[in-house]
């Protein structure tokens, strides 16, 4: 039987072939919309579709002009641009549309476009509410659409690798997750979520005192569903670190870094309970997200811990034999220590190191990244109408423990408990 990692390679030669002889007939074309062009959209999500000859992109859809000016420019030649989504959705030539947004809108547009029957390509996490969540995958499931999350380690060629180590069953029964996420805070001078900085990425200094809003951007349009507050440069530059548009990094990386331990084990459901300790200790408390967390989840057969401590970004995976450890760098697996010394003094098996191959780097266009993998994926299922490797529901049940973590520290700490159709803190 065919794996999916062939499966993804053979799917990407023969459009990259394709594509190469000859450009398709725009009929052939799926056509596609892009709503929310930011630093994600114009670093990798733009490039990729673009790249790819089964894409046409046609509309670009932003808040705030000066990224919507970036991005048309990126993308060069006849394409419309909208300051209201909701006119992406009203033209009935677009086919896809691509949902970059802050986590808030990402359900109300995932919706509004089902229903317009626009297929979906969604950035994580599905979103910063578990109701939403929920109702997104009620949604596609409605008006049988095709949504793809943006999880794509999932089409990642060392975490696939990693995902053969672990069927193997050479690490033995594995009861125990830590996932570490060592940029999961914001310091003071506001560094962005996931430790990845401002706009530019890396640290830049950000005010979070109310101020009238730039000039080009709707901020009406940005808070959307959210609460109203008042507008400042922070909460529109690093909108992950507030509760009303995003999680911070725990939902923002902890969804990716969570994801892969519910693709190794066979998750198909989100954590029984969480439970958060979290704290303020490079700035003073104030309404944005901890810079300082650590998360316990029980599952039926494992439990899991976040933290952001300072290590290794990635994800473990403790067995009774042995122990993975994988990130985008590659993986390692070793025996349990305490295992050689049920063996006279030699380990079970030998430790392996696996680097990443030539594997192009997130932003690059290609049909061998991961991203690009992704998209061939996507493409490939809204010609077949077959769920993709990261469906909505796949993408839903991946972000709602990272949101029941959240939940915790709003509340105090207490245990939040799944009840198979919502969360709530224990009485």
């Amino acid at each position: 039987m065919e794996n999916r990692r062939s499966f993804l390679t053979r799917a990407a030669l023969g459009v990259a072939a394709a594509g190469a002889s000859s450009a398709p007939a725009a009929s052939d074309q799926v056509v596609v919309g892009f709503i929310g062009t930011g630093s994600r959209a114009t670093s990798s999500l733009i490039p990729q579709f673009k790249f790819n000859n089964g894409f046409r992109i046609a509309a670009l859809c932003d808040v705030y002009k000066p990224n919507l000016e970036q991005a048309a420019t990126l993308v060069g030649g006849n394409v419309d641009t909208y300051g209201d989504y909701r006119r992406v959705l009203d033209r009935k030539d677009i086919d896809v549309v691509v949902v970059a947004t802050p986590d808030h809108w990402h359900v109300p547009m995932l919706m509004a476009a089902c229903e317009a029957g626009k297929d979906v390509y969604l950035e994580k996490p599905v979103s910063n509410d578990i109701d939403m969540c929920l109702k997104g995958i009620a949604a596609a499931r409605k008006y049988n659409r095709v949504v793809q999350v943006g999880l794509m380690q999932r089409s990642s060629a060392p975490f696939m690798e990693a995902y053969k180590v672990v069927q193997s069953g050479i690490l033995g029964r594995v009861r125990h997750v830590v996932v570490v996420n060592p940029g999961g805070s914001a310091p003071a001078g506001g560094q962005g979520a996931a430790g990845r900085g401002g706009p530019g990425g890396g640290r830049t200094m950000m005010s979070a005192e109310p101020s009238a809003p730039p000039p080009g951007l709707d901020w009406e349009m940005f808070q959307g569903p959210a609460p109203r507050r008042p507008y400042s440069y922070m909460r529109q530059h690093s909108w992950r670190n507030y509760w009303e548009y995003g999680g911070g990094a725990l939902s923002d990386w902890g969804v990716h870094l969570l994801d892969i331990a519910h693709w190794y084990l066979g998750v198909t459901e989100p954590s029984r309970t969480a439970a958060a300790v979290s704290g303020w200790f490079s700035r003073p408390q104030d309404d944005r997200t901890p810079d300082t967390t650590d998360v316990s989840w029980q599952y039926p057969n494992f439990v899991a811990n976040y933290s952001s401590r300072s290590d290794v970004l990635g994800t473990y995976l403790w067995g009774d034999a042995g122990v993975l450890f994988v990130n985008r760098y590659g993986y390692t697996v070793r025996p349990v220590t305490a295992n050689w010394r049920n063996t006279g003094g030699k380990p079970p098996f030998e430790e392996k190191k696996v680097a990443l191959h030539d594997e192009p780097r997130n932003g690059e266009a290609s049909f061998e990244s991961d991203a690009g993998r992704h998209i061939v994926n996507f493409l490939a299922c809204i010609k077949s109408r077959q769920r993709p490797v990261c469906d909505i529901e796949i993408g839903a049940f991946s972000t709602i423990p990272t949101l029941m973590a959240g939940l915790s520290i709003r509340n105090g700490g207490k245990t939040i408990a799944w009840n198979g159709h919502g969360a709530a803190p224990l009485a």
